[in-house]
């Protein structure tokens, strides 16, 4: 049974695997090795509040929400 059903446990994992590594080599190789990273102008934790999170939720496109509902409820 496990072995007739496997992939389809798999295929999700996969490919969460392809999007990390695509990800990962399109970043900027400009920037030295052990050098700070550039500070982003994130907010601070006390400001993103439900509201906040569910007006950036609803800006998303689809297929970052289908990602962000995956990993939430993963």
């Amino acid at each position: 049974l496990m072995d007739t059903y496997a992939h389809t446990q798999d295929k999700p994992r996969l490919e969460l695997t392809e999007k990390i590594e695509a990800d990962f080599y399109s970043q900027n190789v400009g920037s030295k090795p052990g050098s700070a990273p550039e500070k982003q102008n994130l907010p601070d934790a006390s400001q993103i509040t439900p509201e906040v999170m569910l007006t950036v939720v609803r800006q998303m496109n689809p297929e970052q929400r289908r990602e962000f509902t995956r990993l939430l409820f993963a």
